[in-house]
């Protein structure tokens, strides 16, 4: 009979939906070729009006987290007391229970914390632990506590910053085993723990799923696809329509722009134009990048690495990025992907591209080739599974 490991997700996966659905679902996916795989994930308020999915093999569970004003207080009060907000806020007294019903049961041989958020839960277990680092989000606060556009985030976030680099650093030192979705957050990581061994399990990309398109689209759209409720996704793309839009819209007078995603606030929507046109949020992005000449990734703030820059590779559309936005993804600049930094690099690299369909055909193979070669979601997921294994044979022995 295969070990048993435990998940804990603090929302549920999905293969398309968002990065962290996205990434949790083809790790548990791979877990299965290994491991019986035992999934309890928390459902958030709003969550369960999202599509969600759980891989074929996995045993899941839900479990509701109650939200409203008595939440937000008590995590509040949390904070005040020292763990951050975004961890308080996960807290749940019934994923306490299930944890501890599953471990009387049968001791899982990894219990396995999909995220940070969870990991109170998950160390309640007595069982060896595995954190799996979608980013190293103090990075992410520390970033937001001075670039943010709202005085009200700046204070938010620079009070909340070293509660959440605190807390990190305490699951460092008592957790099994670690994982980072690039060299760089897994370099932040030992900077601030020497002689932690965190592995790195990059972001990656169903390359069935996301089908290279070998021939670029004659309409000159710019694609943008983000959750624009998280606030350096939200601040990027007003910095675009702002700083390069302005400049752009004159440079290329065919030119479009989509963004794709949900929570765009009114402030947000007031930046829109006859040519610049927020969708909402789509269950599948692939027909929006099917018809997109470019993808465009304009951050300013953030952490991790982007799944959108993978997604749009793979399916053979070129991506403009931020040196933010890119961070953390091993693909060779210009030839893969244009990375740029100032309102008027951004409207010029976009406008050359959008005149040079020939070049657009080059980038996209290239970009298509790096990804197959280093980001296949099945690759990376064997891969960590066989880590887990090896790591329990060395216990054992």
């Amino acid at each position: 009979m295969k070990p048993l490991v435990l998940s804990l997700l603090p929302r549920p996966p999905h293969p398309a939906r968002e990065g962290a659905g996205i990434r949790n679902f083809h790790l548990l996916k791979a877990l299965t070729g290994s491991f019986r795989v035992r999934a309890v994930s928390l459902m958030p308020p709003g969550a369960e009006d999202l599509p969600w999915e759980f891989p074929d093999g996995v045993e899941s569970s839900l479990i509701q987290l109650g939200g409203g004003p008595v939440r937000a207080v008590g995590s509040i009060l949390r904070s005040l007391s020292g763990e951050p907000y975004v961890v308080a806020k996960y807290r749940s007294r019934t994923l306490d229970s299930e944890v501890r019903r599953v471990v009387a049961g049968e001791a899982p041989a990894w219990v396995i914390a999909h995220s940070y958020h969870v990991a109170p839960a998950a160390l309640e277990a007595d069982r060896p632990l595995w954190v799996d680092f979608h980013n190293v989000d103090s990075v992410i606060w520390q970033r937001l506590s001075r670039s943010a556009p709202s005085p009200f985030v700046r204070l938010a976030t620079r009070w909340q910053a070293p509660l959440v680099e605190r807390y990190e650093d305490s699951l460092y030192r008592r957790a099994a085993g670690f994982s980072a979705v690039s060299d760089l957050d897994a370099d932040t990581m030992r900077s601030r723990s020497p002689g932690m061994s965190p592995i790195v399990v990059p972001n990656g990309v169903d390359l069935e799923r996301y089908a290279f398109r070998p021939d670029p689209p004659d309409d000159q759209i710019l694609l943008f696809v983000g959750d624009l409720r998280w606030h350096p996704n939200a601040d990027g793309v007003a910095w675009f329509a702002k700083s390069v839009w302005p400049i752009l819209r004159t440079a290329a007078p065919e030119a479009r722009v989509e963004l794709l995603g949900r929570g765009a606030t009114d402030a947000l929507l007031r930046l829109a134009d006859d040519r610049l046109t927020f969708i909402g949020g789509v269950p599948d992005t692939r027909p929006a990048w099917s018809r997109a000449a470019i993808g465009i990734v304009p951050l300013l703030t953030g952490g991790g690495t982007r799944l959108k820059i993978l997604e749009g590779a793979a399916m053979g559309v070129p991506v403009v990025s931020t040196s933010v936005g890119a961070e953390g993804l091993d693909l060779t600049s210009d030839d893969a992907i244009v990375i740029r930094d100032q309102p008027t690099e951004w409207a010029a690299a976009i406008a050359e591209l959008l005149a040079d369909r020939e070049r657009r055909r080059r980038m996209a193979a290239v970009a298509r080739s790096q990804v197959e070669a280093r980001y296949d979601w099945v690759a990376i997921g064997e891969a960590f599974a066989r880590h887990l294994s090896d790591g329990m044979t060395d216990r054992d022995l």
